[in-house]
């Protein structure tokens, strides 16, 4: 982590893309993990029973940053 620590913000960028490259060669993108499903699947269920609220991109913005 110190040698991450040390890199530029642009060399962190290239390094991720890198990283990114490596797990999508030949266009195969990686498998989620089983729990992706399981938690879209809880996700779209609570929508369509209507116990979701949401939240609009102008009221986040006015609670400003998360601490």
């Amino acid at each position: 982590m110190t040698a991450i620590n040390q890199m530029t913000d642009i060399e962190k960028i290239q390094a991720m893309e890198q990283l990114w490259q490596s797990l999508t060669v030949n266009n195969q993108m990686p498998e989620p993990p089983e729990w992706h499903g399981r938690i879209l699947a809880e996700r779209a269920q609570a929508i369509e029973e209507g116990k979701t609220q949401y939240t609009s991109l102008a009221a986040l913005k006015e609670r400003g940053p998360l601490r």
